[in-house]
């Protein structure tokens, strides 16, 4: 990976964001419009978005997948660690094979995602990126990943970026939504439900991604 700088920023389709869990379509969504991708590493944790988080579809209906972190002296994005006193990588595992078992595409991308989730990184920054370039790869979409080397306040952001920063959150939180997904057919239920993790596109309609992505 490379550190972002003035030069390498000249586009205006040059995005800033901050770096989700096996992110939601609208995340990918917002990555396929831009050509270059810069990764905001410079801010604090925020607790309850999808920094270690993210949403699937079970025959319950929507479920939360959560990576718990340790608690420590820093809350900076890159030095929070994974709390592997609880196993929530193979309860993470054992939903997701639960959810998609039956899924037209399962077989695909299940064992690339499995991986990482048994690689027991140190790091919630390094387990999002890897989710992340292997989820960029089974969609084909080649972007140019940076990281940020200084925190630029909301305020000041140049006009040469597009600064998405927590503007993608849980559904709880969001009063309304300007990214509409084009429905399409999920494993349970008679009625779509949108902008899951983008594990439910793979897994049951990886074939139309690149349509969904960029309409």
């Amino acid at each position: 990976m490379t550190n972002a700088n003035d030069k390498s920023t000249s586009k205006k389709s040059t995005l800033l964001i901050d770096l989700h869990y096996l992110p939601a379509i609208s995340y990918f969504k917002t990555l396929a419009a831009a050509d270059t991708i810069i990764l905001e590493t410079q801010e604090t944790f925020q607790k309850q978005t999808f920094r270690n988080r993210c949403e699937i579809l079970t025959s319950n209906g929507k479920e939360a997948l959560i990576v718990p972190i340790l608690h420590g002296s820093s809350s900076m994005i890159k030095d929070i660690k994974i709390d592997y006193n609880q196993r929530w990588f193979q309860i993470h595992d054992r939903s997701i094979r639960s959810a998609y078992g039956k899924s037209p595409f399962f077989d695909f991308f299940i064992e690339g995602i499995s991986v990482i989730l048994s690689q027991k990184h140190t790091f919630l920054w390094d387990l999002n990126y890897a989710l992340l370039t292997l989820c960029l790869e089974n969609l084909t979409l080649k972007k140019v990943l940076l990281e940020s080397n200084s925190y630029i306040k909301p305020a000041e952001v140049p006009d040469n970026l597009i600064d998405m920063r927590g503007k993608l959150v849980p559904q709880s939180k969001k009063t309304d939504s300007k990214f509409v997904i084009k429905p399409y057919q999920q494993v349970f239920g008679n009625e779509f439900v949108t902008d899951l993790s983008i594990v439910d596109l793979l897994f049951c309609a990886v074939l139309d991604s690149s349509e969904i992505l960029k309409e």
